[in-house]
């Protein structure tokens, strides 16, 4: 019998609320009307003479009381998972990001959905959390880094070159005759060229002055040519017609993308030609950048905390101009990356920052081993 009821109350139990409280009610006005209809013939018999007021009264106060405590009962119970939801979110409101909502026994079909929901959107948050920690810290390390390499270079490279003008300098400063003097001179111009070409090129690997004087096309010009030199990789780049010079930060944003992709290219891909198109097509911009190379699984690398911080990296900077990034890539087929930005989106909002939930779709290669 105990089975036949926890079944029931199960049943009951898992249904909406709505259906909840109408039963209970309908519960009440079917109990109502047998037991008064009982109660009054009972009364009346034993009572010939009675006035009705005399159990109309009773009845309907305990009527009264009886419904209230079984809509509160029901109510109550009917409610439950609407607190555990809101201790839930109060729990997230105070700090407690790992804070979920647990299944009750009381459940309700849209309360579950709602539950699941919530759930499922502070997983999200929390592994956005993650991400932006791990991208936090390797953007530390990056910045440590290259300053690392940039004071190795100033040390290996231009103090020597320093030095030996200085030393070039006393000598021809002790030079005996008109011949000795040239010689120290020239000696001296072709070191302080080459020192000048050291400086210009360190200056030009952490910002290229073409990007701010003549654009975002010649900036991947030349670096392309460089990056084909260096890498010994094909590059062909072409970039149609863009018009008016593209605002700073979005000009910015894709040569980094560009310049991140390739580097990817170069470090994992094992690509022999790589092509870079930038078009515009009415106000959107799109960047793409292709190769010939072994290619990766999308989903696997998406499933991969510490592999994603190269997409990472390359969907904050484009969300801050209000674009997004495309990755398609299979194994053996190369690497196609797209990278896209609404103008009207970015000038509409300053910075360009818009939300965006990273997707299985939108995937790219992770830019520290594979």
């Amino acid at each position: 019998m105990s089975h036949y009821i926890d079944r029931f109350l199960d049943r009951f139990l898992s249904i909406k609320i709505f259906y909840k409280v109408l039963l209970a009610n309908s519960l009440i006005v079917v109990v109502g009307a047998f037991v008064g209809t009982d109660l009054t013939a009972l009364y009346v018999q034993r009572n010939p003479g009675g006035s009705p007021v005399d159990i109309v009264v009773p009845f309907i106060l305990g009527g009264v009381a009886f419904s209230v405590i079984v809509n509160f009962v029901v109510l109550r119970l009917a409610l439950s998972p609407l607190d555990t939801l809101a201790a839930t979110v109060e729990g997230v409101r105070q700090g407690d990001f790992h804070a979920r909502a647990r299944e009750t026994r009381v459940r309700d079909p849209q309360t579950d959905e709602l539950r699941e929901t919530l759930n499922a959107m502070l997983d999200a948050v929390e592994r956005y959390r993650y991400e932006v920690q791990q991208l936090s810290q390797a953007a530390i390390s990056a910045q440590e880094e290259e300053r690392k390499r940039i004071a190795r270079e100033l040390h290996d490279e231009t103090a020597q070159s320093l030095t030996s003008l200085l030393v070039r300098l006393r000598i021809a400063e002790r030079a005996s005759s008109v011949a000795e003097m040239r010689a120290a001179i020239a000696e001296i111009r072709d070191l302080t060229t080459r020192t000048l070409d050291e400086v210009r090129n360190l200056a030009v690997e952490l910002r290229p002055s073409a990007l701010d004087d003549l654009g975002l096309v010649p900036a991947l010009r030349w670096y392309t040519r460089q990056y084909a030199n260096r890498y010994g990789i094909i590059v062909d780049f072409e970039a149609a017609d863009l018009g008016e010079r593209l605002p700073s930060s979005v000009e910015l944003v894709f040569y980094r993308v560009i310049q991140e992709a390739l580097t990817n290219v170069a470090k994992h891909a094992d690509a022999h030609r790589v092509s870079v198109r930038l078009e515009r097509s009415g106000d959107d911009v799109r960047a793409t950048v292709e190769d010939d190379g072994r290619g990766f699984d999308v989903a696997s690398t998406l499933r991969s905390r510490e592999r994603g911080l190269g997409l990472f990296g390359m969907h904050e900077r484009l969300t801050l101009v209000g674009g997004d990034v495309r990755i398609e890539s299979e194994t053996g087929r190369g690497t196609r990356v797209v990278a896209e930005v609404p103008l009207g989106a970015a000038r509409a909002s300053g910075t360009g920052l818009r939300g965006g939930q990273l997707q299985p779709a939108t995937l790219a290669r992770p830019d520290s081993g594979r």
